[in-house]
């Protein structure tokens, strides 16, 4: 996806680069998870990284926490896994949230951060802050119904269906989450947005490990 200066792309393997030079790789405790489930499910990784159209390699490093990953291929191999992506995350467990717990939903140059406590069941609420450059690396599909964003700060360019959409300081929009959608961040400055899902994203594995 391109935007201004910046260009967020992603290679043969998965990986995402940015313009923004950002070095962030993938969250070694949340590679640490997607390989317990792996193997908890008896698949090798030439298996899986067949399956979800990566190279063994990058999945290796993916799960050791050594690679960037776009969020449309962490979501082919969740599917590979037979999980949801939710099941990757970490959820706070006091009714009073500060800050956020950290979330990796792959991307380059985003750091996100998970509002809601666990048990949450009508919407669920992440606050994601991105680079210059950033963005998902690419479309991709949410299992939940409605998706509500509010931009909080800078500039951030969101693509549903083919339309663009910019989000600035103030304006929201809503759609489906089962809608192609995108974003980045095509401007100089650290943009931030909210995003509000309903239902929350499922986080019960599909199926016996």
């Amino acid at each position: 996806m391109t935007g201004g200066e910046h260009t967020v792309s992603m290679d043969d393997s998965g990986e995402v680069r940015g313009a923004s030079g950002s070095s962030q790789v993938f969250d070694e405790s949340t590679g640490a998870r997607l390989r317990e489930i792996r193997l908890g499910r008896g698949l090798s990784l030439t298996e899986v990284a067949h399956q979800a159209d990566v190279t063994k390699g990058f999945l290796s490093q993916l799960e050791r926490g050594l690679s960037r990953v776009s969020v449309p291929t962490l979501l082919r191999v969740c599917d590979v896994l037979r999980i949801g992506v939710g099941e990757l995350f970490a959820y706070p467990d006091e009714p009073i949230v500060t800050g956020g717990s950290p979330i990796d939903m792959g991307g380059e140059g985003v750091s996100e951060y998970l509002l809601t406590p666990a048990g949450s069941t009508a919407f669920q609420v992440f606050r994601s802050v991105v680079e210059p450059g950033g963005g998902t690396g690419g479309p991709y599909r949410l299992d939940t119904t409605t998706i509500f964003a509010l931009g909080l700060s800078g500039s951030t360019r969101l693509i549903v269906g083919g339309e663009t959409r910019m989000l600035s300081a103030g304006a929201s929009t809503s759609f489906s989450g089962r809608t192609l959608h995108q974003f980045d961040n095509p401007g100089t400055t650290v943009s931030e947005v909210l995003w509000v899902l309903s239902p929350p994203l499922p986080s019960n594995t599909r199926g016996g490990r």
